[in-house]
């Protein structure tokens, strides 16, 4: 038997029940994990709260954001072993398919949710697992795929940041948005992160924020970032909030501007003219999750030291409803992470 923290219905924060129930079973393509680390991201919150709801069935173990110790590998697993140390991303694909043999295994129609890490053991499919170094920590380590993997999907492969360009960062003191701070600064561009929060602009700065603006209470920040950029407005927005800010930032996108969308979290929807956008000739751009070379790419950067995903809290798991009160509100900097 293992502790888990169990949702039986969608709700609020102390929805949670720590309840005691079997290990799972190890299955054919897939691994035990040990969980040594967890993180509680912002999809966790809206998976909880029932904004986000797919493959969703009660009850129900959420945590997507592991690092654990292989315990045991189900038949056919070939790129692990039992003893290994990994880190998991957050859905396992085919592999086989025409979007997994051409680099586009976040598409793949087949994908499968990886859930599991809020308790003692998990069950990770194979394909979600890359190999972590022993020296990163396992609460460094569990955010590495949802957070730094996804930052470096959005900045290097799909907004395609290059040296010289301005990038304006929304939520960036998010997981995603932190680590998007600090891939777009590596790559030669001048960042500007947008927070609710003004209490955390020094640690942006520290992460490598040429400018930080706090949101005003009236939710209209363009004018500042147009001020900051001589009027022009920015290259990139990498945008991990969604729709409660995503008509301030097509504003301040420039001419031939590149809009890369990565979060939502809450189950609000936006309207355009559809003439500000082939006027400004600009370019929205979904960002979806991370691939295994993703992952991968993000390990070597946080080795490199590029990439510092700040830890807010390490909290128990009996602490679960805290956790998830602390990402929903944000007021932390840095991730949350549960150890089981």
């Amino acid at each position: 038997m293992m502790r888990a923290a169990v949702l039986h219905a969608t709700g609020g924060p102390d929805s949670f029940s720590i309840e005691q129930r079997p290990v799972p079973a190890v299955e054919p393509g897939s691994v035990l994990l040990r969980v040594l680390a967890c993180g509680v991201s912002a999809k966790d919150v809206v998976e909880r709260n029932g904004t986000y709801r797919r493959e969703m069935s009660f009850p129900i173990v959420l945590g997507a954001e592991m690092c654990g110790e292989i315990v045991e590998v189900g038949p056919g697993v070939r790129s692990v072993s039992r003893g290994d140390i990994v880190c998991t991303k957050a859905f396992a694909s085919c592999g086989i398919c025409g979007y997994c043999r051409t680099g586009r295994e976040t598409t793949c129609l087949e994908r499968r949710h990886v859930r599991g890490g809020y308790a003692e053991y998990a069950l990770v499919a194979e394909d979600a697992c890359v190999e972590a170094p022993a020296d990163i920590s396992p609460e460094m380590a569990c955010t590495l795929g949802p957070g730094a993997g996804v930052a470096l999907n959005a900045v290097r492969d799909t907004a395609k940041v290059a040296l010289g360009e301005t990038v304006l960062v929304t939520g960036a003191s998010g997981g995603v948005g932190i680590a998007a701070v600090q891939i777009s600064r590596a790559a030669g561009a001048s960042v500007i992160a947008l927070t609710r929060n003004s209490a955390k602009a020094a640690e942006l700065i520290a992460a490598g924020a040429s400018n930080v603006i706090t949101i005003p209470e009236n939710g209209v920040f363009s004018p500042r970032v147009r001020d900051l950029t001589y009027g022009l407005g920015v290259d990139v927005v990498i945008d991990t909030v969604g729709s409660a800010v995503f008509r301030e930032a097509f504003d301040c996108l420039a001419l031939h501007g590149r809009m890369a969308l990565v979060g939502q979290l809450n189950g609000d929807e936006v309207s355009i003219n559809l003439a500000r956008i082939f006027f400004k000739r600009a370019e929205l751009l979904g960002v979806g999750s991370v691939s295994r070379k993703q992952l991968s790419d993000a390990i070597e950067l946080a080795v490199a030291g590029v990439v510092r995903p700040p830890i807010a809290r390490v909290l128990p798991l009996e602490q679960i409803a805290e956790a998830h009160r602390l990402v929903e509100a944000a007021g932390a900097f840095g991730r949350i992470v549960i150890k089981p």
